[in-house]
């Protein structure tokens, strides 16, 4: 089958070399053997781990080698929300020299499908595939709890209440088929916003891991300075950072946004370096990446499916998945007539898969898969091209106060892909330290 013109290889050479296209449905398929996030897990320096639980990915690709992780200090694991290789190689471009230090120290690699962050975070907390975890999209179909959930927020999708389907039994393994590396033997601490400190998608990701907050940017340098300073520092850091997410969000992809951020992103390494002893600083590693990129959405071409009376007929609970790959279950011998409406619907050559072909093609991985994951991912998946995408409001539900014109979950290149930064701290903030002060 030919690629869709909006899922084609990315022009850049270095992304072609990691582009990998399933023949049966043309569709592009994630890195899983060796050049993902999800392998880039499984390569942080874990120590011994228990054999308890799916299979993990395999290693990094050995042409990624440079990765951190061999040498005696901690490795700093700074996962960048929306952080896309579009974005990050226009930046290093046109970023003056600590742009040109980090191009020179970067590769792309490939998020999981969805491109999203639940089902993201979980692959990098867990080193296991997508489809074995079961984590699979923003909004997620549960079984067991008969409803679809808001996986961020852990409750059913309209409730305005948070972790409602926490309960005082609740497990991460009711939602997860995979333990993390923190309970297969890696020692690590989490450092990421204190806000989301005790909730029910911090406790499934870092379950068995040390949880440490930060309030501000600044405060952020503080917390990571006295990690890194301890007697007995932790072999792994994990760091999350949103801000990026949020603006590009609100704003769309925009390329002087991003810019900024990536300066603010380099400028809180290196204020961390000089709070540290220069041998320390140098025996720090550093692996940077994203979960996703983004690509612009607009209102204009936004498919409200509770909305869509031909859709919503066809359909037998409410719309599950990312605003960017749609999960669809169908009414009884409806298959077909969904996908009919679907076709009819989105722009001309916006791919809709069932179920089986989406799982042969490999967009979650190979199997064994989580038991659930069929009536996890429903009977349909769309891929609308962008700037369109889904959105789905129950009855009654209160309208969003505005309409996100970023967007992320499917398969286009600046969706898909995402940079891996790797070297030392001295050596990623030397060049920012140098401007600071010559700016002083």
């Amino acid at each position: 089958m030919s690629v869709p013109p909006a899922f084609a290889p990315p022009e850049d050479s270095a992304g072609r070399r990691i582009w990998k296209v399933d023949p049966a449905t043309g569709l592009p398929v994630p890195r899983y053997d060796g050049r993902s996030i999800v392998n880039l897990a499984v390569s942080l320096p874990a120590g011994p781990r228990r054999l308890r639980g799916p299979p993990l990915a395999p290693p990094l690709a050995d042409d990624l080698g440079g990765f951190p992780g061999s040498g005696d200090g901690p490795v700093v694991m700074f996962l960048v929300d929306a952080l896309g290789w579009s974005g990050f190689l226009d930046w290093t471009r046109n970023g003056g020299e600590a742009g040109r230090v980090w191009g020179r120290s970067a590769a792309p690699i490939t998020t999981v499908f969805p491109s999203t962050t639940t089902a993201a975070l979980v692959s990098l907390s867990t080193g296991v595939l997508p489809g074995r975890h079961g984590l699979v999209g923003y909004r997620q179909y549960l079984p067991r709890f008969g409803v679809v959930a808001d996986m961020l927020n852990m409750a059913p999708v309209g409730s305005s209440t948070r972790d409602a389907l926490i309960g005082p039994s609740w497990t991460p393994s009711m939602l997860t088929g995979a333990p993390t590396l923190f309970r297969r033997g890696m020692r690590a601490t989490v450092l990421s916003r204190d806000l989301f400190q005790g909730s029910g998608l911090t406790r499934l990701l870092y379950d068995g891991a040390e949880f440490v907050g930060y309030a501000t940017a600044s405060h952020l340098v503080h917390q990571l300075s006295g990690i890194l300073s301890r007697p007995r520092p932790p072999k792994v850091v994990f760091l999350y950072w949103a801000e990026l997410d949020t603006v590009q969000h609100l704003v769309g992809p925009d390329r002087r946004w991003f810019a900024m951020e990536m300066d603010r992103i380099v400028d809180l390494l290196a204020r961390t370096a000089q709070t540290l002893p220069r041998r320390l600083a140098r025996s720090v590693q550093v692996a940077v990446t994203g979960d996703h990129g983004q690509v612009p959405a607009t209102l204009a071409r936004r498919i409200s499916v509770d909305q869509e009376p031909a859709l919503l007929r066809e359909i037998v609970r409410p719309l599950a998945g990312d605003r960017r790959a749609g999960f669809f279950a169908a009414r009884t011998g409806g298959i077909e007539a969904l996908e009919r409406a679907l076709r009819q619907r989105l722009a001309p050559g916006s791919p809709v898969l069932g179920r089986e072909a989406v799982l042969g093609a490999g967009l979650f991985g190979p199997p064994p898969f989580h038991p659930e994951i069929r009536e996890r991912i429903g009977d349909v998946i769309a891929f609308p091209r962008s700037p369109e995408c889904f959105t789905y409001l129950l009855p009654g539900a209160a309208a969003p106060t505005r309409f996100l014109t970023g967007a992320h979950g499917g398969l286009e290149a600046d969706e898909l892909l995402v940079p891996l930064v790797a070297g030392s701290l001295a050596n990623l903030t030397d060049a920012s330290a140098t401007v600071a002060r010559s700016k002083r």
